[in-house]
């Protein structure tokens, strides 16, 4: 058994020990990968900071019903009735003309404005706030449904900002796929390329090896130790990047957010999330090296 982790220890420090004889080749192909990786990483600390963002706002699409001045009590505990047992209401208010005029006197400034007025022009009114799983084109179906509400004059919503909230943020988890599965792609062919190339140098080492019985297990662990250390170092050079990006890209995420009076903090990977990344990088380079290992080595015969 010692003889056993001996072997796999010597394999993997005598594969550390050549990318480090080759400082700048291995420091670019390093870059090369921890850059391809930052992208989705990049894209996703954003997105899950905004996402936070999103959670936090208080602002919900709305659909305003406003009632016919004729309206009577009855109409409006109907409507009330009908908003209650809808499965996709989340919930509604109830604003009264006297509560309505009041609030336009304390918004605009303007109090007794109502004094000189021979009747109260405002209609009774519902705020209705649809639950968050709808989606904006049945929010549109939604709205023409209480539209058709008794006593209801006119309904009031702008889906325009929800439609374009909702498109940004499919396109944006479409993309964050893309990258990802492109990435993963990438870090099989790159490491694939890369495994094929030592193999091809080595060949005739191979080939005697394989005369005096080594099996291929034995002369794959080599390429196998390569490509761990390829995923681990990558994965640490992305994780040095995506902290950069972090720390050059709050201050500017922050002042936008400014803008709308709230606060976006945009952190870096948690522990969790950088283990995951680690054993992902490492184990799609690990089946990058094997399918060219095992691709090769089943052509290279002893002579």
């Amino acid at each position: 058994m010692k003889h056993f982790f001996y072997l796999h220890w010597q394999d993997a420090s005598q594969a550390l020990r050549k990318m480090l004889r080759q400082p700048l080749g291995s420091l670019l192909n390093l870059l090369m990968l921890a850059v391809a990786m930052s992208l989705p990483v990049s894209l996703y600390l954003t997105a899950g900071s905004v996402q936070h963002w999103v959670g936090k706002l208080t602002a919900a699409p709305q659909i305003t019903l406003f009632m016919e001045l004729s309206a009577e009590q009855a109409d409006i505990a109907a409507v009330q009735s009908s908003l209650t047992s809808h499965p996709k209401v989340a919930s509604f208010r109830f604003i009264g003309r006297d509560q309505a005029l009041r609030d336009l006197e304390q918004r605009s400034g303007l109090s007794g404005v109502s004094q000189g007025l021979e009747g109260n022009p405002l209609p009774d009114a519902f705020v209705v706030t649809p639950k968050p799983a709808v989606t904006p084109d049945e929010l549109d179906m939604l709205q023409k449904e209480l539209s058709g509400l008794p006593m209801v004059e006119q309904s009031q919503f702008d889906a325009a900002w929800a439609r374009r909230l909702h498109g940004l943020l499919d396109i944006a988890v479409k993309l964050a796929w893309f990258l990802a599965a492109s990435f993963g792609v990438a870090l099989v062919l790159i490491t694939h390329n890369t495994i094929r190339m030592q193999i091809l140098a080595r060949q005739e080492e191979i080939e005697v090896a394989k005369l005096i019985g080594a099996t291929d297990s034995f002369i794959r662990r080599p390429f196998l130790y390569h490509a761990f250390w390829v995923g681990a170092l990558s994965t640490l050079c992305c994780w040095g990047l995506s902290t950069l990006f972090v720390h050059q890209a709050a201050p500017a995420i922050n002042e936008f957010a400014g803008l709308y009076g709230e606060n976006i903090h945009l952190a870096g990977l948690a522990l969790p999330e950088l283990g995951v990344l680690f054993g992902c990088s490492v184990l799609l380079c690990l089946l990058g090296a094997r399918l060219a290992a095992d691709h090769h080595l089943r052509k290279v015969r002893p002579h």
